[in-house]
């Protein structure tokens, strides 16, 4: 749907001054019957709302309404008339967490009963609405005409804009542990005492997959340091790498000691080397599912003993933007990682 005539097309229409508003409705979209949608209150899904749009000059022609009223537009309560608040919110700009489809190329927007056959087509302007709170509420629209303020609830004096949508926002779900799937693969084809697995996380409630799309975690910028480790002395294992990718990369580049001597291997716990073996490691190739790397090696580097980390909390992301709360807990002794509530 188009939001922003051409300037030529403008030019053309805009043959007196905008007068009256003669069309202000609010919809989901304007060819789209539904006056009520459902969205989860958890701030970041969204649902969009459209305001179309007409005005007349003062005898009664139509004409293009100009650009400070298109702008003047907001969103508002129905019922009180103010603009939303109270943990709902508008935006103009469209988040990752929506249900529409990005529209890749403009609609003609067709003229309602109640707009002549010869006048212009409606303008939109188009708003992206979320909830943080659960509830429902009514939607309307108002706007600013030579200081005059105009509402799609019937409060205006003429009464002649009446026109609103519905939301209701539900309670964000939440799921057990068991809900969750937790997977390793291994990667194969390493050097001789190398070992690298992925560990998979996915959703999966009663066999449907909610895909997990992104995760956060508070003071961490990039990688999600999980934990790391050089001259461990852990059963058939001095080095370790555990990270928690990314979602927006396929590769997760990580170097491990290789290739040290026989004799050291045998005699020496720590098994140094000066050798290191560079791997590109292929992340998050499955859809919906998050992707951990743990990378081991038999031997150590010539750095000083180290062993940080064990446990990283983290909040996944669903593809409804719902976060949540969990965690990976790492055994050095085992070399195993677990799965558990943030």
């Amino acid at each position: 749907m188009n939001e922003h005539m051409d300037d030529e097309l403008a030019r053309q229409q805009t043959v007196a001054e905008l007068d009256s508003i003669t069309m202000l409705k609010v919809k989901f979209d304007a060819g789209e019957a539904a006056q009520s949608k459902t969205l989860f209150g958890n701030g970041r899904m969204q649902v969009k709302v459209q305001v179309l749009i007409a005005g007349a000059d003062a005898d009664g022609n139509a004409v293009h309404v100009p650009p400070e009223v298109m702008t003047s537009i907001k969103l508002i309560h129905y019922d009180t008339g103010r603009t939303l608040r109270d943990g709902w919110s508008a935006s103009t700009e469209q988040g990752r967490f929506t249900l529409e489809a990005q529209t890749t190329f403009a609609l003609p927007v067709s003229s309602d009963d109640d707009a002549d056959d010869d006048s212009p087509l409606p303008q939109v302007r188009t708003f992206w609405v979320s909830s943080s709170v659960s509830g429902s509420t009514r939607i309307a629209a108002r706007l600013t005409l030579g200081g005059t303020t105009i509402r799609s609830n019937g409060t205006s004096l003429s009464s002649v804009h009446d026109s609103s949508v519905t939301l209701e926002a539900q309670l964000p779900l939440t799921y057990s542990i068991e809900q969750f799937r937790w997977a390793a693969i291994r990667r194969g084809n390493e050097e001789w005492g190398n070992r690298i697995w992925n560990h998979y996380l996915g959703l999966y409630p009663q066999g449907q997959q909610i895909k997990l799309v992104d995760w956060i975690a508070d003071g961490v910028v990039g990688d999600g340091h999980i934990a790391d480790g050089n001259k461990l002395r852990e059963n058939q294992a001095n080095y370790l790498d555990v990270v928690l990718t990314r979602p927006e990369d396929s590769e997760y580049g990580v170097s491990l000691p290789y290739n040290g001597s026989a004799l050291a291997y045998r005699h020496y716990s720590d098994a140094i080397t000066s050798e290191s073996k560079y791997y590109k490691v292929r992340v998050n190739d499955r859809n919906g599912e998050l992707t951990v790397v743990q990378a081991i090696s038999e031997y150590s580097t010539l750095s000083l003993p180290s062993r940080k980390g064990g446990r990283f909390a983290f909040r996944a992301i669903d593809q409804y933007g719902t976060e949540h709360k969990l965690a990976v807990r790492m055994n050095f002794s085992s070399l195993t990682l677990a799965l558990e509530r943030g």
